[in-house]
């Protein structure tokens, strides 16, 4: 084998490595992060620290989201909003944030997992004509 077909070989190889770790990070923010009943899962929704849970009764995801300012070191200051949702299986749940972006909690049939997606708001012209 030349030195050109292994630099060619061993640059493929690193490409392949590479995106084997791109994949699952790609998919997990197009399908969102999924959440078990009564196991918490936290994550920043820009420069607020979210933390949600839910509870499944009745085949409904009664869903639980506290969200609170954070500084760099991770630390939450000042007081946390509570909001409690009953969300329908199925159906989706979206709270808006004041720096344009909503998150979207979407409850499983039978209320055995929820998923969340944090999504940018774009506000759309429309032209006139």
């Amino acid at each position: 084998m030349t030195a050109f077909k292994m630099t060619a070989l061993v640059a493929a190889l690193a490409s392949a490595l590479a995106l084997t770790g791109v994949a699952p990070a790609m998919a997990d923010e197009a399908t969102g992060k999924k959440m078990a009943p009564r196991h918490g899962i936290s994550f920043d929704v820009g420069s607020k620290r979210a933390v949600s849970y839910y509870l499944g009764k009745g085949g409904i995801c009664n869903l639980t989201v506290l969200m609170a300012d954070s500084t760099e070191l991770d630390a939450v200051k000042g007081a946390a909003t509570r909001v409690t949702i009953p969300v329908i299986p199925a159906k989706t749940a979206r709270i808006d944030t004041a720096e344009g972006k909503t998150l979207e909690f979407k409850c499983a049939p039978s209320a055995t997992a929820m998923t969340v997606k944090v999504l940018e708001q774009v506000a759309v012209v429309v032209p006139k004509g």
